[in-house]
């Protein structure tokens, strides 16, 4: 029949939804190059156009139109950070925009910049702090473990506990401040053992066949104390026991003494090594057993003598004392003078050889 109808359309085309990535911007800090790449997808690539619609960018940042890359080196803080709207363009002029907040931190400083080490057996406590950012300050671990002594009290920042060891360990303390910026330092904790003293470095004199006890004692580590002999050997008849006491009965002299080292061990494992000296004398005898009797008004001569030790002797009165008319010669030990009265004296006399070993008679 050759009819026809006609109807008018309208096509409107409508953009894609345009995403743009990452969903939040990192944080950038005052002083250290900022670098982040913006993306969309979505739309048609390429996407020609990216600008910033609303807010401005940190102080030292710029958007490259072109890449989508924000980037530069931010001159100042802004606390909790600012609002900025980015959009980007595809190739057909659609749009995807994205809000975000882009925080600069100030430079925040861990101190102090290294730790004191702390002493094995002492109580130790070292207070980290952090300057730059907004207080409070929340302390943690970063990186690393502390010493399974030692623990770290988040709020204040004290490192504290008691050493009982030796062994190093790195840690890194991470400080937070208010607005969540941070500050990190590296540390070493490398705890050291005390310095342990031992007494006497000399020990007693012992003499042949006479019993003998020195008791040693150490300060400065923490009780108790495991002790042993390190080198040298002791004189025959005495030891050492773990306790630090050195005893026996001395079965030969030794002259001038020998040296011992020996070694104690505190309770953490600390130790200090020390040369003792210990001299054992032999028996040595002064004679003779009595003094013949004197005259008044004639001269008097008694030689004392002594034997057992090393040649040469020297003589002295060691309690009591001589009559007031009488001399003692003390490289021959020849008393000697003229009595003139029948006054008694009671006196000791004491022989010393040429090691310093000595023997007295009353």
């Amino acid at each position: 029949n050759g009819c026809s109808g006609t109807r008018a359309y309208t096509i409107t085309p409508a953009c894609p939804v345009i995403t743009i990535a990452p969903a939040t911007l990192p944080d950038g800090r005052v002083g250290t190059a900022y670098s982040q790449t913006l993306t969309a997808s979505g739309g048609t690539a390429p996407y020609a156009s990216w600008t910033v619609t609303a807010g401005t960018l940190p102080a030292g940042l710029t958007l490259n139109s072109g890449t989508g890359l924000i980037s530069g080196t931010p001159t100042t803080s802004n606390a909790g950070g600012v609002s900025i709207t980015v959009s980007a363009t595809d190739t057909y002029g659609c749009q995807g925009t994205r809000v975000y907040t882009l925080k600069i931190c100030p430079v925040i400083t861990v101190n102090p910049t290294s730790l004191p080490a702390p002493v094995v057996g002492t109580a130790y406590s070292q207070t980290i702090t952090a300057t730059g950012g907004a207080t409070p300050y929340a302390f943690a671990i970063a990186s690393g473990t502390l010493p399974a002594w030692a623990t770290l009290n988040a709020t204040t920042g004290v490192i504290s506990g008691t050493p009982n060891n030796t062994t190093s360990a790195s840690v890194t303390v991470r400080a937070t401040d208010a607005n969540g910026c941070i500050g990190t330092r590296a540390y070493l904790i490398s705890p050291a053992c005390p310095a342990i003293t031992v007494t006497p470095t000399t020990l007693a004199t012992g003499t042949v066949g006479t019993v003998y006890s020195q008791t040693m004692t150490a300060t400065g580590g923490t009780a108790a104390y495991t002790w042993t002999t390190v080198s040298g050997t002791w004189p025959a008849g005495l030891s050492l026991s773990s306790t630090g006491v050195v005893s026996g009965t001395p079965t030969t002299s030794n002259g001038a003494g020998v040296s011992v080292t020996v070694r104690a061990t505190d309770v953490y494992g600390c130790v200090r090594d020390q040369a003792v000296s210990i001299k054992i004398c032999p028996v040595i005898t002064v004679n003779p057993a009595s003094l013949p009797a004197s005259t008044v008004g004639t001269a008097y001569s008694q030689t004392i003598t002594a034997t057992g030790g090393a040649t040469p002797y020297t003589f002295a009165v060691s309690a009591g004392a001589l009559p007031a008319w009488a001399t003692l010669n003390t490289t021959t030990g020849e008393i000697t003078g003229t009595p003139n009265s029948t006054t008694a004296a009671s006196f000791t006399i004491r022989a010393t050889d040429a090691n310093g070993c000595q023997g007295t008679r009353a």
